[in-house]
């Protein structure tokens, strides 16, 4: 999955996945309509940098974060709430 210019996704990136790829992919946890559902999303150099960025001033190991693109090389991220769109019985057991 990639994001392009305008664009704003919510998704929840694990630390050991994030911190050591400067360009590729990681596999995250994205969330649509509180539904969640596993991409790939393609990270660049600046993308990494925001999000490493996000980790620094955390001691977790995840996080579910807002990722906006603002213009080609810039990305502004912001930390979010997700609900989760679950029936009732499954919280129950």
């Amino acid at each position: 999955m990639k994001i392009e210019i305008g664009e704003k996704y919510d998704f929840e990136i694990e630390k050991s996945d994030i911190e050591n790829v400067k360009e590729g992919s990681v596999i995250a946890t994205y969330y649509s309509l509180g539904n969640p559902i596993y991409v790939e999303l393609v990270i660049n150099r600046s993308l990494s940098k925001e999000v490493n960025k996000f980790f620094a001033n955390t001691d977790k190991k995840s996080a579910i974060i807002s990722i906006e693109r603002i213009s080609k090389s810039k990305y502004r991220i912001t930390p979010t709430i997700v609900i989760l769109n679950r029936q009732r019985g499954a919280l129950q057991k």
